[in-house]
């Protein structure tokens, strides 16, 4: 299994993020707090998603791309473009009802741009249990079958969360 890791890049007025290999909710705290100073930023227009070297992606990864669309959605007022020609990801994220949420192109577009690779440091037991129920719980809000599949997910990190 190929470790995961995340790379960004801003090309003009557009953020793309481009995540390869395996993709597991251990880069989540690294990629949420990315986010987190991403969405607090007013000097782009747009954010790109890149998975084409992804092999594969876990639910909290996905969550957090979801929270990717709603930010694209709610401040730019269009969909995020995702980039994705692995067939296993796009069953994936066809299944989780990703394709009524973003723009997804088959293709390997190249970057031109240098890449900056986001730095993934092991986050602590609650910074986990914090971003794998945010992510758990934004993927739930975009349909009614992944609410009924993350319900009990969602349900168990909530009482985690609250705990503390």
């Amino acid at each position: 299994m190929e470790t995961g890791a995340a790379f960004y890049v801003r090309q003009g007025d557009i953020y793309i993020l481009k995540l390869v290999g395996d993709v597991r909710y251990t880069m989540g705290c690294a990629l949420g707090d990315f986010l987190n100073d991403l969405f607090a930023r007013a000097d782009y227009n747009d954010i790109v998603v890149d998975l084409t070297e992804a092999h594969s992606i876990d639910s909290t990864s996905l969550g957090l791309l979801a929270r990717i669309a709603n930010f694209n959605r709610e401040r730019f007022h269009h969909k995020t473009t995702l980039l994705s020609s692995n067939v296993d990801v796009n069953q994936v994220l066809d299944n989780l009802g990703f394709y009524e949420i973003f723009n997804i192109r088959d293709t390997g577009e190249t970057i031109s741009a240098t890449l900056r690779q986001l730095a993934i440091h092991d986050p602590t037991k609650d910074e986990l249990t914090r971003i794998v129920y945010e992510a758990h719980r934004t993927l739930s809000e975009l349909n009614p079958q992944n609410r009924e599949a993350f319900k009990c997910v969602v349900e168990n990190l909530r009482a985690k969360v609250n705990e503390r």
